[in-house]
């Protein structure tokens, strides 16, 4: 069985190798939520900076509905290469983590 597994290459991968890929797959997931957090709270802010006003007051509804905006655009914009914050945040964790090693 190994040497048809080492005759194949890449075909066949360890559970450890598994386990990395799945690992690394959480960690970038999680640095990209991390990253659309951030973004999020950046598109609040500046919203909250901008004048209200004008002829119709939208109310709760109206907040409600920019909350769900701002969360959405800041998914869409870390999911792309966003500020590069989760990139940088993925790889300060897993030097942090090979370094220890």
């Amino acid at each position: 069985m190994d040497a048809i597994a080492a005759s194949s290459g890449s075909q066949f991968k360890s559970p450890e190798q598994m386990a990395d890929k799945q690992r690394d797959h959480q960690l970038r997931q999680a640095c990209s939520d991390f990253e659309s957090i951030i973004l999020q709270k950046f598109l609040k802010m500046a919203r909250e900076s901008a004048p209200e006003g004008g002829l119709l007051d939208g109310g709760h509804a109206e907040e409600m509905y920019r909350s769900m905006q701002d969360q959405e655009l800041a998914q869409q914009m870390a999911a792309g290469p966003g500020m590069g914050l989760g990139d940088l945040l993925y790889q300060q964790i897993n030097n942090q983590h090979y370094n220890q090693e």
